[in-house]
């Protein structure tokens, strides 16, 4: 049970200062540089399309697998990976965080009809299969689109590169 409640404390920690970090989550025209440099045309419009403070988070993903010996795909997909949250308010992301696993929530975000809160919120939860989509219409290559596709998943045995991907991911 102690584990339970330290799991939970670290995860609300992790949270908190993903959102805190969020805040002034502008790039470097370096930076900028660098993803304009690693994506296609249509990867970079989606890149750009996505929101500030997820386009500072690919960032620092892409800095850790680079880091950490990533090939090229595998970097790729951390640019891109949270390309199909689309726009969102920040009390969607709050929302979703702190309420998104009860039950009562689940049932109302799962559409993605009906008003534009209930669409932000389902963007969030199916966000991997909705950026795969987006990627496989940017022709993006099939591990980029599976790496996305797959990165809500939990970490897989049979695949250390989404592993890693995965773990990495949920640092950041």
């Amino acid at each position: 049970m102690a584990r339970l409640f330290a799991r939970a404390g670290s995860r609300a920690a992790y949270r908190v200062y993903q959102f805190v970090h969020g805040l002034r989550p502008a790039l470097s025209a370096g930076e900028v540089a660098e993803v304009r440099s690693r994506l296609s045309e249509p990867e970079f419009a989606l890149f750009l399309a996505s929101e500030p403070r997820d386009r500072r988070h690919a960032m620092d993903l892409y800095r850790a697998l680079l880091e950490a010996g990533a090939d090229d795909e595998v970097l790729t997909a951390a640019l891109v990976h949270d390309v199909g949250k689309g726009r969102l308010r920040a009390w969607q992301r709050v929302v979703f965080v702190a309420c998104g696993g009860l039950p009562v929530v689940g049932r109302l975000i799962e559409s993605p009809d009906g008003a534009e809160w209930r669409r932000g919120l389902s963007r969030l939860r199916h966000h991997a299969r909705l950026g795969a989509a987006l990627l496989v219409d940017a022709g993006s290559a099939p591990r980029v689109v599976e790496l996305v596709g797959r990165h809500t998943d939990s970490p897989p045995a049979d695949d250390a590169e989404l592993a890693r991907f995965i773990a990495l991911d949920d640092r950041f």
